[in-house]
């Protein structure tokens, strides 16, 4: 390997000049929205006493409400079209199974069953991950390029129009594979589909 464009880093250590600087996608403050300040309020009352009574009935009417404002935070964002193509990416299933009966739901404090909520977890789990990129599962997020550049002293950014300069989008194997497969069932088609 030639040193050209590499900065040497001791004898068997090497970093290429240039580099990508991958961003999350979403804001990391969206994760904090999920973190509503006036419950911990009414649960700090209870660091190790009874949980029962009066102060632990306003707490559960508290935590209700504050529940169902949750899950309507979460269908916004569960209908966002950045959070759906971040997500169709993905797991698709995941839009018709999960995100579509979540948002078809109307959030109270009273209607939090099992199944509204397991919806509610996935969104606010895959809402974590778009926002703090803790796993590297996937890509979703815009890319920034950079260089090192010795001659420069500090960091010099140009961060350009908006949040991205452009966009590209690629087919994924499992759209081309159901598009061949829905048009090989057509025999009609067969005659045509061979090269020729």
């Amino acid at each position: 390997m030639s040193d050209d464009g590499a900065l040497l880093l001791g004898s068997r250590w090497r970093l290429w000049e240039q580099f990508s600087l991958r961003g999350p996608g979403f804001p990391v403050g969206g994760v904090l929205d999920l973190a509503p300040v006036d419950v911990s309020v009414y649960a700090d009352k209870f660091a190790g006493g009874v949980l029962s009574g009066p102060d632990w009935d306003e707490f559960e009417g508290v935590f209700g409400e504050v529940a169902a404002r949750t899950a309507v935070r979460l269908q916004g964002v569960a209908g966002s079209s950045d959070f759906t193509a971040a997500v169709a990416w993905q797991n698709r299933t995941v839009l018709r199974t999960g995100l579509r009966p979540f948002l078809g739901w109307v959030p109270s404090a009273s209607g939090r069953s099992s199944m509204p909520r397991q919806r509610e977890e996935l969104v606010a789990h895959y809402w974590q991950r778009f926002c703090v990129k803790n796993d590297t599962i996937g890509f979703f997020g815009p890319v920034g390029w950079g260089r090192v550049d010795g001659s420069v002293g500090g960091v010099e950014v140009d961060p350009g129009e908006g949040l991205t300069a452009s966009s590209s989008v690629f087919f994924s194997s499992w759209s081309i594979d159901a598009l061949a497969r829905t048009l090989s069932a057509d025999e009609r088609l067969m005659a045509w589909i061979p090269p020729r």
